[in-house]
C-alpha cells in the first residue's frame, strides 16, 4: 500500500480549485509547501516554496498596512536627528546581507555553542550553553555569494580570511513554520558556533522575552524583513523592511524586545528599537526604475521599515541573490532620508490585532455552461459597520463586468467561457483586509467524457496514482477502471497481469476497492458497456459528489507492469462534469513512457491544458522526479498536434493567465482548442531520462 502521506500530498496537487490560502496582500498561495531536502535561497525551488508561505500571521506587525497611520508629532525632528548622525551618508542604502536555507522538518539537529549570549538564546532542546539547530551542510552565511569574492561556500562558512563581521545564519522550516537565526556564526574544526541564537514561530505573533536580543539588536526576526528575489519579480515586497540607523535611544517599542544604546530613553528625538518609518506618499516612483526598486518602494509606502539595529548607514537588507542584476537597486541610493517620515505605531492589541476584525465568505465554487451570467453570493461579517467591500477578478481568460463590485451579493457578466477566480475583500481601515475567493468554471457545450493514462505500475511509491475532479453542483456517476492483461492484445509488452484498483476521496479515505471486476457491480458495468475485457481487470462504478478523488492502481501481490487507469463520465450534464485528470507514475523509455488520453464530446470546441510535471514534484516529497519532461499531443489518427519541452518556450502568457503555469521552467505545458474527438498526450524524459512524473489534462472551457 502507498503511504498515506504521499497520497495526501498528491491530493493537494489535484485539489487546488477547492481551497484557497490567501495571504494578507490578497495573493492566492496555493498548496502549503513541503521541503524534502535543504534548499538554498537563490534557486527557483526556493522561490516556489517561499512564495507559497504565509510568513507571519496576516495581522502581524511585519504584515501591517501602515499607509494610513498618523505621523508621529516629532517625526521631522527625529528624521533630522537620523540624518545628522550619519554625516554625509544621508540616502537610503540597500545592502546585500541576509540569506537563508530552507530545511525539511526532519532536518538532523546539530549542536551549536552560543559563546556570548546563551542566557538570551533559544537552545531548542540543546544542552546549555549550546543550541540544537537544523543546520544543513550547505548552510549559507551572510553576504554569500555576492559579497564573498572567490571564496567557496565552505571557506566562507569557516571565515577562511578572518573577515569577521555579523555573519548571520538563517534556517527556515516552512512545514513546521519555524525559523532559527544566529549571529557571528562560524564553522570550526569542532563544529558550528555562534554568539547567540533565536527561534521564531512564523505562525504566531508571540515575541521574544522582554529584554532578549536576537541576531538583530532589536530582538526581531531578520528572515521576515529581508527583500527576496521572488517577491521583487512579482513586483511587490509584501512586508515591512529591516532598517538600520546610526543611533537609537535606550528604549524598545512593539514589536521589538531589546535595545542597544546608552542614549537616555527620554531623548525621544532618537528612534527607539522597533520605531517604524514610512516613505512619504508624495515620493513619485519613476517609471524607468527597475522592477526590484519599484517593489521595494511600494513596500516602504505600504508597510514601511522597522528599526532593527545600529550601523553606519540608513540601510535596508536584501538577499545576496546572485540572480539580481548589478543595477537592480542602484537608484535607491539617490533617495534622501528626508523623503521618510516616522509614524505612530500600534501595540500588541491595537490596529490589526484589536478585536472586531471583519471576515468574508465568497460563496461556493460554481460550474456553468456558456452563455451564463454569474451570481456571486458573498457574505461579510463586519463588526465595525463601515467596512468597504470589493469584488475583483483574480484570474480569468476574458473581461468581466460587475453589476455592483462593492456589494457582497452581486452578478458578473463575462465575455467568454473559461475558469474565473473572483476575490471578495472587506476593509475596515483598521484590521488586515479580509479575503476569500471563489472559482467559477464556465464551459462551452462540451465535456471530457473519458480521461485515461497508460503508465508503468511499480510498487510502493511507484504505483500509478490518478486524481480527478468532479466539478459543478450535483453528484456524478463515473466508472473508474484499471486495465492490464487486455493491453497485450494491442501490442503492449509487459502488461500488468492482475490490476488492483482503489478509489479515495480528498481526505484520503477509501471509498471502494476492486481486484477482479466480476466480484461486484458486474451487471451495472455491463449495462454501461464498460465491462473490462479481461476477468482479472478491475472496475468501480460510483456516484460522486463534487470534489477531488484519487484512484490508485497497483499489481496484485506487488506485481509490476504496464497498466491503464481510466475515468468515464456516465452522465453528460451541464451542472456536473469531469474537470481534469492528473496521473502520477514512473516514466521510462520506449513503450514505458506515460500516455494520457481524453475524449472531447461536443458539439463545441473544448479548450484544454495538458501539463507534464517533474522537477516540482520534489517540493511535495516525491522521490526521483523526472528531471526534464517532454510533452507531445496527438489526435485520433496519430498526427502530432503540438509538442513542448519547456513551457515558457511557447504559449507562456496564455498558460499563465489560465492559472496553470508549471512551477519549474523545465516542465511542459500545451494549451489546445480541440474539436470533439479522441486525443493522446505522451510524456517522456528528454534524452530518454527516467523518473516520476505527473501528466494532467485541465478542461478550461
Amino acid at each position: 500500500m502507498i503511504m498515506c502521506r504521499s497520497l495526501l500530498l498528491f491530493l493537494a496537487l489535484v485539489s487546488l480549485v477547492y481551497g484557497e490560502r490567501i495571504n494578507h496582500e490578497g495573493r492566492i498561495l496555493g498548496p502549503a509547501p513541503v521541503v524534502t531536502t535543504p534548499t538554498l535561497f537563490n534557486t527557483p525551488a526556493a522561490d516556489t516554496i517561499v512564495s507559497a508561505m504565509q510568513i507571519m500571521p496576516r495581522d502581524n506587525s511585519w504584515n501591517e498596512d501602515i499607509s494610513r497611520r498618523p505621523v508621529l508629532p516629532n517625526s521631522d525632528v527625529m528624521i533630522a536627528q537620523i540624518k545628522s548622525d550619519l554625516g554625509t551618508r544621508q540616502t537610503l542604502q540597500p545592502f546585500y546581507e541576509m540569506n537563508y536555507a530552507l530545511v525539511p522538518d526532519n532536518q538532523p539537529r546539530v549542536p551549536i555553542p552560543f559563546l556570548d549570549y546563551p542566557d538570551e538564546s533559544d537552545l531548542d532542546g540543546g544542552a546549555y550553553p549550546s543550541g540544537s539547530y537544523p543546520i544543513p551542510a550547505n548552510q549559507p552565511i551572510e553576504t554569500w555569494p555576492r559579497g564573498t569574492g572567490n571564496l567557496t561556500l565552505q571557506q566562507w562558512q569557516m571565515d577562511a580570511n578572518n573577515n569577521g563581521g555579523d555573519r548571520h545564519g538563517i534556517m527556515v522550516a516552512p512545514g513546521a513554520g519555524s525559523v532559527w537565526e544566529t549571529w557571528q556564526m562560524k564553522l570550526t574544526q569542532a563544529g558550528w558556533q555562534a554568539s547567540n541564537g533565536a527561534k521564531f514561530n512564523l505562525n504566531s505573533n508571540a515575541l521574544r522575552p522582554a529584554g532578549w536580543t536576537s541576531g538583530d539588536a532589536a530582538g526581531l526576526s531578520m528572515f521576515v524583513a529581508t527583500v527576496r528575489y521572488d517577491e521583487c519579480e512579482r513586483g511587490m515586497v509584501e512586508h515591512a523592511l529591516r532598517l538600520v540607523v546610526k543611533r537609537t535611544r535606550k528604549e524598545y517599542i512593539y514589536p521589538a524586545t531589546h535595545y542597544a544604546s546608552s542614549i537616555p530613553a527620554t531623548s525621544t528625538n532618537y528612534p527607539a528599537m522597533g520605531q517604524r518609518l514610512r516613505l512619504k506618499t508624495g515620493f513619485a516612483i519613476p517609471g524607468s526604475w527597475t522592477v526590484e526598486e519599484k517593489a521595494v518602494l511600494l513596500a516602504l509606502k505600504k508597510y514601511g521599515a522597522i528599526v532593527a539595529d545600529n550601523g553606519n548607514f540608513f540601510s535596508v537588507s536584501v538577499c545576496p541573490d546572485d540572480r539580481f542584476s548589478s543595477s537592480a537597486f542602484s537608484h535607491l541610493a539617490t533617495i534622501d532620508i528626508s523623503n521618510f517620515e516616522v509614524i505612530q505605531t500600534t501595540g500588541p492589541a491595537e490596529g490589526p490585532r484589536s478585536p472586531g476584525a471583519p471576515s468574508v465568505d465568497a460563496g461556493p465554487d460554481q460550474f456553468l455552461e456558456w452563455p451564463a451570467n454569474i451570481s456571486l453570493s458573498g457574505s461579510v461579517n463586519d463588526p465595525s459597520g463601515h467596512a468597504s467591500f470589493l469584488w475583483k477578478v483574480y484570474s480569468g481568460p476574458a473581461g468581466v463586468s460587475f453589476a455592483n463590485a462593492n456589494q457582497a451579493a452581486t452578478t458578473a457578466t463575462i465575455n467568454a467561457p473559461g475558469t474565473y477566480t473572483f476575490l471578495l475583500s472587506a476593509d475596515d481601515g483598521t484590521h488586515a483586509v479580509a479575503y476569500d475567493a471563489t472559482a467559477v468554471r464556465v464551459t462551452g457545450r462540451n465535456a471530457l467524457a473519458n480521461l485515461s493514462t497508460r503508465v508503468p505500475v511499480g510498487t510502493a511509491s511507484n504505483v500509478a496514482i490518478a486524481g480527478f475532479i468532479v466539478t459543478g453542483n450535483t453528484a456524478k456517476q463515473v466508472v473508474v477502471r484499471g486495465l492490464g492483461p487486455s493491453l497485450a492484445s494491442v501490442g503492449v509488452q509487459g502488461a500488468l497481469s492482475d490490476p488492483v484498483l482503489e478509489l479515495h476521496d480528498a481526505s484520503g479515505s477509501l471509498l471502494a476497492s476492486n481486484n477482479d471486476w466480476q466480484q461486484s457491480q458486474a451487471q451495472a458495468l455491463r449495462d454501461a458497456n464498460l465491462a473490462p475485457p479481461d476477468n482479472l481487470e478491475s472496475a468501480i462504478l460510483a456516484t460522486l459528489a463534487p470534489g477531488a478523488y484519487t484512484a490508485i492502481l497497483r499489481g496484485n501481490g506487488n506485481a509490476t507492469g504496464i497498466g491503464l487507469v481510466e475515468v468515464y463520465d456516465l452522465q453528460a450534464s451541464a451542472s456536473s462534469k469531469l474537470g481534469n485528470l492528473s496521473t502520477r507514475g514512473l516514466v521510462g523509455s520506449a513503450q514505458n513512457v506515460m500516455i494520457g488520453g481524453t475524449i472531447v464530446t461536443g458539439p463545441d470546441t473544448a479548450r484544454v491544458v495538458f501539463r507534464a510535471l517533474g522537477p516540482s514534484l520534489a517540493a511535495v516529497g516525491i522521490q526521483n522526479p523526472l528531471g526534464d519532461p517532454q510533452l507531445d499531443l496527438f489526435d485520433a489518427n496519430g498526427g502530432k498536434i503540438s509538442s513542448n519541452n519547456n513551457w515558457k518556450d511557447s504559449q507562456q502568457a496564455a498558460i499563465a493567465s489560465a492559472g496553470l503555469a508549471p512551477a519549474n521552467d523545465l516542465e511542459s505545458a500545451i494549451l489546445a482548442d480541440l474539436v470533439p474527438g479522441n486525443y493522446t498526450a505522451v510524456v517522456s524524459g528528454v534524452n530518454g531520462a527516467n523518473g516520476v512524473a505527473l501528466v494532467e489534462a485541465y478542461h478550461l472551457q
